[in-house]
């Protein structure tokens, strides 16, 4: 079980979160990587598997990049130096991972987006650049030498006709080497850039999640649509005779504004949906086993694990607790018992089912049966 030392979380929070950078000595003392740079490339030749190249040099461009799933002739032609491999989503792959994720737990778990591995040789990186989301770049094992500039501006020039956003011009004002048990966290928009020291330098970077406006909207138009309250057309104010046909006026505009204020007005009750089925929104992949169960006594004999692609969350009013699955909300009374088996949903892997097998309500029980026969929760698999 993974634990942070040597770090302060109110002091964290007060002063650095999304703030500024800091760099955490053996926060996680004797820690190595759980996978070896092999496992790793072995994970990318896999089909589901959200893998990159990046070249520096050596490939058909400068910052060559190339996306998975690889094959061994891939990795055998491979450059001795100047290149990186990355591969996302590893806690899915790799269960244990999800404790080493649960470290951050301090920040709401709706904000964490993955755990990326990234392995490199001597000199490997991916090109200075700039990030929309935070991150805790944790050392696993070899060297990393970490740069930032503070001071670049809001629309920083980048190279041209690249796959990658790589910053133009960059000149370090502070840098850090990482040994394996640091952590470097980087706050948004902060100019950044890891070069591997030697050889063998892997880096697991635990991201944060930061929505558009644009990904807001979408959720607001979808729940708006879904209540009818977006029907509501375009009328006109009293007109003026004597405009000209074809201009559009101060009045009109003012007009086309007031309706979106309205909707805005009449959907205030839905920001708790439009929110949590946004953070909750996922895909589950089929490439897992599941059951389904008709009862809760069928589900009680198995032990049940959240699916890799399930994201569980919960919102509490006065009156009732909404529980967001994989974009979809269940309601359920606030009650001691109901609370306390959201939490667990929402907060373990693993879920024994035995644990609330008498003292669940009908419509916890039936949210259960949802979470099961739609493959959120799957069953623990017996490895014998």
């Amino acid at each position: 079980m993974w634990q942070l030392k040597n770090f302060n979380v109110d002091n964290f929070l007060a002063n650095y979160w999304q703030k500024k950078p800091l760099v955490i000595r053996q926060a996680l003392p004797g820690f190595k990587s759980i996978i070896t740079p092999e496992e790793l490339a072995g994970l990318a030749c896999e089909e589901g598997v959200h893998s990159r190249l990046v070249l520096e040099k050596d490939g058909e461009v400068p910052w060559q990049l190339s996306y998975g799933p690889f094959t061994d002739e891939n990795f055998t032609s491979l450059p001795e130096t100047h290149y990186s491999l990355l591969v996302s989503e590893c806690e899915k792959w790799i269960p244990e991972l999800q404790e080493l994720v649960d470290c951050f737990n301090f920040i709401p778990k709706w904000r964490i987006d993955d755990l990326m591995i990234s392995y490199a040789p001597q000199h490997g990186s991916v090109g200075p650049h700039i990030d929309e989301y935070d991150v805790f770049l944790i050392q696993a094992n070899g060297q990393r030498l970490w740069s930032i500039e503070q001071t670049v501006n809001d629309q920083p020039e980048l190279f041209a006709d690249m796959d990658l956003a790589i910053l133009k011009e960059f000149s370090a004002d502070q840098e850090w080497l990482l040994e394996p048990g640091d952590i470097l966290y980087l706050p948004p928009k902060l100019a950044h850039h890891g070069i591997a020291v030697g050889d063998g330098c892997m880096t697991y970077s635990v991201g944060f999640r930061a929505p558009a406006v644009s990904d807001i909207m979408d959720s607001f138009l979808l729940e708006t649509s879904d209540k009818k309250l977006t029907d509501e057309r375009y009328h006109d104010v009293a007109l003026d005779i004597q405009r000209n046909p074809a201009e559009i006026k101060v009045e009109d505009v003012l007009n086309f504004k007031s309706m979106v204020y309205k909707l805005l007005d009449k959907s205030v009750e839905l920001w708790p949906d439009i929110v949590g089925k946004l953070l909750s929104d996922s895909t589950l992949s089929d490439d897992v086993e599941s059951l389904s169960c008709e009862t809760i006594q069928q589900a009680a004999d198995i032990l049940w694990q959240k699916h890799p692609d399930s994201k569980l969350f919960y919102f509490q009013s006065e009156n009732q607790l909404s529980v967001y699955y994989n974009g979809q909300v269940h309601l359920l009374e606030v009650s001691d018992v109901n609370l306390d088996f959201c939490k667990t949903l929402c907060n373990q892997y693993l879920i024994s089912v035995a644990d609330y097998y008498d003292v669940l309500p009908q419509s916890a029980v039936t949210l259960l049966l949802k979470l099961i026969n739609s493959s959120a929760l799957i069953p623990v698999l017996d490895e014998d």
